[in-house]
């Protein structure tokens, strides 16, 4: 928000970034322990930190060989969900030196006739920091304030991983934190994203996006994953682990529709994929079976909810103190734009619902729905799936074989019997199973007496044979799997023609 209220107003905008060399390892404990004292932490709390770093050994092992127990005094425990925060109250006093030292970008502004001043000096997140400044001369100051208190609490800043990057301004220099010279640079990765100089400050990160989503899909394509049920591997793959790293960010980056656009075709080709559908089955229906969200609608909750804690914060907050100025001096940035843009289209009247109603995630799901239902009408395959699939969720109906992947596209509408295959290829459209009717997904799949095994009387309800729920809420699980049955049949017979 800063980069764009920099290039909106015509004003320099200065950032360091600055990584501590061996931050975690840097921390000396008896410090942190009286850091934490000042803070008024609980002494309970204090001493049960104490015991959990009590004792702390370590013994090296060098091919056969293994060294004594070496107790540890310094550092926090790598992976451990306490660090992070045990860190940043470590860097407490940095912070408020910052604070405290009248630098920083300014963003102040005058509510009902008095000024506010608002100095945002730096943003802050356990090691990973970076100063903003509206010129050079602040930058220095707060890179000399790091400097100082970096010295007093015994670390050091990394030459090779921390960067200046400038905004608006052609005025050379260089800068220095401890007796270290930095780099001015076009791009630098913090906190995962890529940011660039200029007023395209997210092209480097809408390309590594790009990249990372072709790579993520071709990973979904290997074999080795479907040495259990594909349909479950590749769907919990993707959504648990490849979507989470696609949508980072998703609450405060604005990327072009293209990227996004991009994105939402390799999920739908990774849904067929667990599905094993051919190309031409609706997009409707693998979102639906699928049970996912689309990447739009994972960003209109990340951004609204986003928008209604801003809102919630106190004013103190680095964070809220953007957010009021881009409102008092209406600065419609991007992020204002979009999330102004999705909260139109998933919200009722642009509102965002209270905690009594409804989460905006759960809101963002019924509107999607609601659009999903919609779009199915368009698509004249899609009438038997849109009368019985009423919600996108996942169902238990699918595994690896022939017969489930021909299961789906008979949900769809789209199965390739000889009737559909009719439409584009002009041939006959006589069952070559049994000789006697047309050869519809209908027939084949209730009433064809050529293929096996047999369906009884009682089970000639089509709904139920391509496993739609009935109006109990349950699947025939057994009715489906005849039906998976006779699908590979005829395909095993066409073959064979």
């Amino acid at each position: 928000q800063c980069i764009e209220i920099a290039e909106k107003e015509h004003r320099a905008l200065w950032l360091a970034f600055l990584d501590i060399k061996g931050a975690y390892d840097s921390v000396n404990q008896e410090d942190l322990w009286g850091i934490l004292d000042t803070l008024n932490v609980e002494d309970g709390v204090i001493n049960l930190l104490k015991e959990i770093y009590k004792s702390n050994k370590v013994v090296i092992k060098w091919e056969r060989q293994e060294s004594e127990p070496i107790e540890i005094q310094r550092g926090l425990r790598q992976g451990c969900p306490l660090s992070p925060l045990l860190f940043m109250l470590y860097l407490q006093g940095l912070e408020a030196k910052l604070e405290r030292s009248g630098l920083g970008f300014n963003i102040s502004f005058r509510r009902q006739g008095k000024y506010v001043e608002q100095l945002l000096p730096a943003l802050m997140y356990a090691d990973d920091i970076v100063l903003m400044a509206g010129n050079k001369q602040d930058l220095q100051a707060l890179m000399d304030i790091c400097g100082k208190v970096g010295d007093e609490l015994g670390f050091k800043f990394s030459k090779e991983k921390s960067a200046v990057m400038v905004f608006n301004d052609n005025e050379g220099g260089e800068h220095r934190i401890q007796e270290v010279t930095l780099e001015i640079v076009d791009k630098y990765k913090y906190l995962g994203v890529w940011i660039s100089s200029g007023i395209e400050y997210l092209r480097e990160h809408e390309k590594y996006i790009s990249t990372k989503g072709n790579r993520n899909a071709a990973v979904m394509k290997k074999r080795a994953l479907w040495n259990y049920n594909r349909y479950e591997v590749v769907r919990g793959i993707w959504k648990g682990v490849m979507v989470p790293g696609l949508t980072f960010g998703n609450a405060v980056l604005c990327m072009r529709p293209e990227v996004q656009a991009r994105l939402e075709i390799k999920q739908r080709g990774v849904g067929r994929l667990a599905l094993g559908a051919h190309g031409n089955t609706p997009n409707q229906g693998v979102k639906g079976d699928m049970g996912w969200t689309s990447f739009e609608g994972r960003e209109a909750s990340s951004k609204i909810e986003f928008e209604e804690r801003l809102r919630e914060m106190g004013d103190e907050r680095w964070a809220r103190k953007v957010f009021s100025y881009l409102y008092m001096r209406n600065v419609d940035t991007k992020w204002r734009k979009r999330t102004r843009k999705l909260s139109s289209k998933y919200l009722d009247n642009s509102r965002i619902p209270s905690k009594k109603e409804s989460s905006v995630k759960k809101k963002v799901k019924e509107t999607e729905r609601d659009m999903w239902k919609l779009w199915m009408l368009t698509k004249s395959a899609l009438e038997t799936y849109r009368t019985f699939k009423q919600d996108i969720a996942k169902v238990n109906i699918y595994d690896n074989s022939r017969g489930s992947s021909l299961l789906f596209e008979a949900r769809m509408g789209v199965l390739r019997a000889k009737v559909y295959r009719a439409r584009y290829e002009g041939t006959d459209t006589l069952c070559s199973a049994c000789g006697e009717e047309e050869e519809t997904a209908e027939h084949l799949i209730l009433f064809c007496k050529g293929l096996h095994p047999v369906v009884q009387g009682n089970e000639a309800e089509f709904f139920k044979a391509l496993g739609f729920r009935d109006s109990e809420g349950r699947i025939d699980i057994k009715r489906v799997e005849k039906t998976k049955r006779r699908l590979s049949d005829r395909w095993l017979k066409s073959r064979q023609e």
